[in-house]
């Protein structure tokens, strides 16, 4: 059997037709098209509609009719095959956790401990970092900043191009290949 993986939770029921509030675990486009299919307890469904509604969505499963069957499904998991994303510069956040951190030079920045996630609205998610020292810091998640690189010890690393000025500035009398860098938080 395939693997699955969690894509929504279905919040409320909506209006009288049938629609649920769902609230939207995956990015991956398509999940919640009309005729895909998910799985709620072990059994498939298939999505009769959706529509953005105020930052969920709203959905309509075949065969459920009214609002009497739609507020049996408040609280259900709603899960899909894993997504393929192999061939894609895509990775799970679970994929990104003990992942190495270096700079440009291959300099030791840490390894990413977890994922902040933010709004919607901010555009990306932040990565926590831990030193050697236990110290941590913030990593903006964006393709402009990291990029996944083969770790010389092998797997793959973090490596932070162009950060923006001030994310990270040198220790005192430090230089850049050897040094440590001393991380400086946005809002100290």
């Amino acid at each position: 059997m395939t693997d699955l993986v969690a894509v929504g939770r279905v919040v409320k029921a909506h209006g009288i037709r049938g629609e649920v509030v769902v609230d939207v675990l995956s990015d991956m486009p398509g999940r919640f098209d009309t005729g895909a299919t998910v799985v709620m307890a072990g059994r498939p469904r298939t999505i009769a509609s959706s529509r953005p509604h105020q930052g969920r969505l709203l959905v309509r499963f075949d065969g459920v009719g009214d609002r009497s069957a739609a507020e049996l499904l408040r609280g259900s998991l709603l899960e899909a095959p894993a997504a393929d994303v192999s061939d894609e510069d895509n990775y799970y956040a679970h994929e990104l956790i003990g992942m190495p951190v270096v700079d440009v030079d291959g300099g030791d920045l840490g390894t990413v401990s977890a994922l902040i996630e933010l709004p919607e609205s901010a555009g990306y998610d932040l990565l926590e970092v831990t030193r050697a020292d236990g110290t941590t810091w913030l990593l903006p998640a964006v393709d402009d900043y990291v990029e996944v690189d083969d770790a010389p010890e092998g797997g793959e690393c973090l490596r932070l191009v162009d950060p923006p000025e001030g994310l990270i500035d040198l220790a005192p009398g430090a230089d850049h290949a050897g040094g440590e860098p001393d991380i400086v938080r946005p809002d100290a």
